[in-house]
């Protein structure tokens, strides 16, 4: 027999000893030449002082010791120029760290916390640019162990921005010293050194140097004609260059102004307030002022312009030009750009406490904000998965400016960078009383469940959408949200919920009398049940949805349950039965228009198992082969890893254990390409079952 090479994404993975009818698996072709990421900001004109710090930064980085996980960090107060330091400091070294320069904001201080671990590590791997958002796993454990993996072929500078505790960087340290990671945080992170890492304090500015950056952005004669305002502005605003930097803001279009009549040299009713905010609302005009309050009623943990131009009820470009005019005041943190959404921000916390909530105002803004979030995620919905059942909705507030939703990409993309503001969503929904739009909302976001797998997410979301349901009274809904909360459950493997959701949902369904609902959630349960691996208690329930799919002449769903129940009896050693089922689903599958080449692959490779159960190995080989090369073209990576797994299965059945060892090692290095830990580890156990003892 030949020796050949499989390949997976253009690289090769493992040599493997082929038979029959099997033939080489490519999966893509290489892409482009990868992108070296550069995401450290800009360093201003005005950079000011700072030769002390960078000279000890550059001793520690010297002074690091090898086969480490060198980590650095920067503390000092907020303003203070911690992350102006990195981005100078880090581009003076950006040759050592040839594979790039990753910055992800972690928002220390965010009103809804800081920025959960899982967005933390997709932002990373989102940077380095090698994956599309949909290919990334599903569990946060896979997100981190592909990081680490990645990161450890690697040279990069990684910079966690804002960061609130140790807990957010110990994951995240790539294991080798080719890396260098630096924090930034307002306060001691003494549980960092406990690891070896070095820390370094960044004070205000020495006054002789808060007046050279006065100058630098004024202009030197105009401060050396006011020596004594310079010096009381620069004592005022205590050394922090943001506070100097936002001090100065206010001169720069009035150059006759005098500095002595800056609002933090004359008000009295500001002092409370860190001096950076105290500058910036001294003199907020009323546009941005209005703008800033309703913003902060918005139950989200970052803000983009459409959607603050939505719940706002203000003209988008204006929305945009307010928002980069509270940035530069340091009323709203900057946190990066999102796919989709672009520019995003955070309220900073005190800000948000100091703004007075009004009743009337929340509920408007909320309900705004809502119907904003139902709208884009509707056109999500009708693009990639228009099947999805549409529950009534109120349109009260229609956004002026919605966003467009062109292709898949774009309602992917949406959908993955919307994540993080779907449970704050919800729970302000519930907690005003606004049911219908909670459940239309959790209904809406069906595609960033079924497609981007955000299974710990889809459960809570349901439940919450369950509740709201349920108060809002609507026979349809409560299915809907019964019956996505069983499938939600189905993915994690809690087999007693699924079915007991599925059981609500098909009690429900009898009751209004709706057999395709009957059949789906009848097909549901026996599908529940197989993958339990309770095969003769499956079968009568697959048995009952195939002919209930027979009765509303619906081939695909007949299809679908034939797939299971002949899988079920091939298992139980039934292959007289079993192979017919599934020659009967294929051509069911088959006969489909529009055609349904997924679910066909997949009857294909269960017939293939069905057919290596019954002794007929070479034939086997052929059909699952046959099927995977279906899941390459079709860009289904996972279900392709799934059927290599299978002719590592048929080779092993047909004793030929070292081409079934390289089946299972080409099945585990796909899934390692795709992040899933426990497929990666079911393989490695099939792997040391074909170690001679």
């Amino acid at each position: 027999m030949p020796t050949v090479s499989n390949h997976i994404d253009g690289t090769q993975v493992h040599h493997a000893v082929q038979a029959g009818q099997i033939r080489d698996i490519h999966f893509h072709p290489a892409g482009p030449p990868r992108q070296v990421p550069r995401q450290l900001t800009a360093v201003t004109g005005v950079f000011t002082d700072r030769e002390h710090d960078v000279a000890a930064l550059d001793k520690l980085l010297s002074d690091l010791p090898e086969g480490t996980a060198p980590v650095i960090a920067i503390t000092g107060p907020g303003g203070v120029g911690k992350s102006a330091l990195v981005s100078h400091w880090g581009r003076r070294h950006a040759d050592r760290y040839r594979d790039g320069q990753l910055l992800v904001q972690l928002r220390a201080g965010g009103v809804d916390g800081p920025t959960p671990a899982a967005e933390t590590v997709r932002s990373l791997l989102r940077g380095l640019g090698d994956r599309d958002v949909d290919q990334l796993p599903w569990h946060e454990s896979d997100l981190r162990a592909l990081w680490r993996s990645i990161a450890a072929t690697r040279r990069l500078l990684v910079v966690l921005d804002d960061v609130a505790t140790a807990d957010q960087v110990v994951p995240l340290i790539p294991a080798t010293s080719a890396c260098l990671v630096v924090v930034t945080s307002r306060s001691p992170l003494p549980a960092l050194a406990t690891l070896g890492a070095h820390h370094h304090h960044l004070g205000p500015l020495a006054p002789v140097h808060a007046i050279q950056l006065l100058g630098r952005i004024l202009g030197e004669g105009r401060v050396r004609a006011e020596p004594a305002a310079a010096e009381a502005l620069a004592r005022a605003c205590e050394g922090s260059p943001l506070a100097l930097g936002l001090a100065a803001g206010a001169f720069v279009l009035t150059p006759t102004r005098s500095l002595a009549s800056h609002p933090a040299l004359t008000a009295t009713d500001l002092e409370s307030l860190p001096m950076t905010t105290a500058v910036a609302l001294a003199s907020l005009p009323e546009p941005e002022a209005r703008l800033l309050r309703l913003a902060a009623l918005i139950p989200a943990p970052d803000l983009d312009h459409l959607t603050v131009a939505a719940a706002t009820a203000t003209p988008a470009t204006d929305t945009l030009q307010l928002l980069h005019e509270l940035a530069a005041r340091n009323l709203l943190d900057h946190t990066g750009r999102r796919p989709v959404r672009g520019d995003v921000y955070s309220i900073r916390a005190h800000v948000r406490e100091l703004i007075r909530d009004q009743a009337d105002d929340r509920r408007l803004v909320v309900q705004r904000y809502l119907d904003h979030l139902i709208a884009t995620a509707q056109g999500t919905v009708q693009r990639l998965t228009p099947h999805h059942r549409v529950l009534p909705r109120q349109h009260r507030h229609h956004p002026a400016e919605p966003v467009h939703i062109t292709d898949d990409r774009t309602a992917l993309d949406w959908l993955e960078a919307i994540a993080p503001a779907v449970l704050p969503a919800l729970t302000a929904a519930r907690t005003l009383g606004e049911h219908q739009a909670a459940t239309v909302l959790a209904h809406d976001l069906w595609p960033l469940f079924h497609r981007l797998r955000r299974t710990d997410l889809s459960l809570t979301c349901h439940k919450l959408g369950l509740d709201s349901a349920r108060i809002w009274g609507h026979p349809l809904a409560v299915y809907e949200m019964t019956t996505t909360l069983a499938i939600s459950h189905k993915r994690t493997g809690e087999h007693e919920d699924t079915l007991r959701f599925y059981e609500e949902s098909r009690t429900l369904a009898t009751e209004e009398q709706d057999p395709v609902r009957i059949a789906q959630c009848t097909a549901g349960i026996g599908a529940t049940l197989y993958e339990a691996e309770q095969f003769a208690t499956a079968e009568p329930e697959l048995t009952r949805a195939i002919e209930l799919y027979a009765d509303l002449d619906d081939r695909r769903g007949a299809g679908l349950a034939e797939i299971l129940l002949g899988s079920a009896a091939a298992r139980q050693g039934n292959t007289d039965l079993g192979i017919p089922l599934l020659q009967q689903a294929v051509a069911d599958l088959e006969s489909l228009t529009p055609p349904d080449p997924l679910n066909v692959a997949r009857a294909k490779v269960f017939l293939g198992e069905a057919q290596s159960l019954a002794g007929e190995h070479d034939v086997a080989a052929g059909t699952i082969n046959t099927a995977v090369q279906k899941f390459v073209r079709l860009g289904h990576r996972h279900w392709a890893a799934y059927g290599i797994e299978f002719l590592g299965q048929a080779a092993e059945r047909g004793n030929l254990p070292a081409l079934a060892a390289s089946w299972y090692a080409a099945s585990q290095d796909q899934y390692r390409n795709l992040g899933s830990s426990r497929d990666v580890e079911r393989l490695q156990s099939r792997l040391l079952a074909l170690l001679p003892e």
